[in-house]
């Protein structure tokens, strides 16, 4: 199992955690919920920064791929996970000199990233390999320049001994939170962004920017809206398809939405019925949080793309019963274990549904299954070994799951509540 430790980075101090197929992440504000995740992601992207390494330097001309003095493939890899890190965690400057990240892929096979206090070099990034990772990469490199009959093969070989090396398949999807400001500049964002040098990008957050980068890749294939998208896979394709569980996903997708999501020839819709429509940017907050979160979601189940979603606050802008809806839409993304899910949340009303799935899951086959499933559906229920919930707090991740019950911690869920009845009940005291 894939396994994370952090120390002294932002407002953690210090936290190791097992990488689980469901994992859930709380806490109030400022606590290093964020800083969890986007660790997760830096680590777990970096297999797609060497393959896109790789397929730079597989389309660069043959003599400059054959230059004796190139830099090596690892030191290229290293120059890219150092201006990654910077751009997911911003200036090194600021970070305590002892901040330290190490990541297992496999129990052989890390990467320690670390900052070493040097007169010449403050606060540096410094990465170290375990002995097999950089043994794969001086294999790769060797592939890349071996003569082949047939080149155009290369870089799919490559791209397999990367998939084979870690294991793993999926793509990594980063969600951030505050969606709603880029679903409100939706008709000027190609305008923005193609308007940006290279640099300019550069200083974006790179959460943000490879969110922004994924729905402006995406949009186009929403013309025909959601539920056609599946009636049109359906008939078209020779795969075999979930049909019930792509119905189910439009159902929920319609509404959390209240509408449906189109693109129109550019222009981005929420469809209401019939003829009526609202422009997106128009929409309401909550709509504008909730429509990328699904529409991303959705291509990717609807596409069959194993993936790691990551989403910061589904809730956010959210009624509570759309909360709950949204919950179970990701469950559904889930798709027992298919998928891996990644969430950060203040809100109890998704804690507490993720709680019902769990414990749907836990009855099947102890109660009526016909009833059960028109309570719970099989593909929205989540296996209790899939998951890991963590509360953040004072710089410490600590596991909030009652083991006994196989959920996750009431005290958790009702905290807030707990101090509001509490602090209501003494003013109900101070009239007697």
């Amino acid at each position: 199992m894939q396994r994370l430790s952090i120390d002294q980075l932002g407002p953690i101090k210090h936290c190791e955690l097992e990488i689980n197929n469901f994992m859930v992440f709380t806490g109030a504000q400022a606590s290093g919920k964020s800083t969890v995740v986007k660790s997760i992601f830096f680590f777990a992207n970096i297999r797609n920064l060497l393959l896109q390494l790789l397929r730079r330097r597989y389309l660069q001309s043959e003599s400059f791929r054959n230059r004796i003095l190139e830099m090596s493939l690892k030191n290229r890899l290293i120059r890219e996970v150092r201006s990654n890190f910077l751009q997911v965690f911003g200036s090194t400057w600021c970070m305590d000199n002892t901040m330290r990240l190490e990541y297992h892929y496999k129990e052989e096979t890390y990467i320690k990233l670390f900052l070493k206090a040097d007169p010449t070099a403050p606060n540096y990034i410094w990465l170290e390999f375990s002995d097999n990772f950089s043994d794969f990469l001086e294999t790769l490199e060797q592939r890349l320049f071996k003569k082949e009959d047939n080149p155009n093969d290369i870089f799919f070989l490559l791209k397999e001994m990367v998939e084979d090396f870690f294991e793993d398949s999926s793509e990594v999807i980063y969600i951030p939170a505050g969606r709603s400001m880029i679903t409100l500049l939706s008709t000027q964002l190609n305008y923005i962004y193609s308007g940006m040098d290279d640099m300019q990008k550069r200083s974006l957050d790179y959460c943000t920017q490879n969110y922004l980068e994924r729905i402006l890749q995406l949009k186009s294939n929403f013309a025909a809206g959601s539920e056609q998208m599946v009636e049109n896979l359906l008939v078209t394709t020779d795969e075999k398809m979930d049909g019930k569980l792509l119905k189910e996903a439009v159902r929920l997708m319609k509404m959390i939405l209240q509408g449906e999501y189109r693109n129109v020839d550019g222009e981005e819709r929420l469809q209401v019925s019939g003829n009526r429509y609202v422009k997106i940017n128009f929409a309401s907050s909550g709509q504008q949080e909730a429509v990328w979160i699904l529409n991303v979601l959705f291509y990717y189940l609807l596409n069959k793309r194993n993936s790691y979603f990551i989403i910061e606050e589904p809730e956010s802008h959210l009624f509570p019963n759309a909360q709950k809806l949204m919950m179970e839409f990701i469950a559904l993304a889930q798709n027992k274990g298919k998928n891996k899910i990644f969430i950060t949340t203040h809100s109890p009303y998704i804690l507490g549904t993720i709680n019902n799935l769990l414990y749907a899951d836990k009855i099947a086959g102890k109660v009526p299954e016909r009833e059960l499933e028109n309570i719970v559906p099989k593909s929205k229920r989540i296996a209790f070994v899939d998951l890991s919930a963590f509360f953040i707090q004072s710089g410490y991740a600590k596991t909030c799951v009652d083991r006994e019950f196989k959920a996750i911690s009431n005290e958790v869920i009702d905290g807030a509540s707990d101090d509001i009845n509490r602090d209501y009940e003494e003013m109900v005291c101070l009239k007697k």
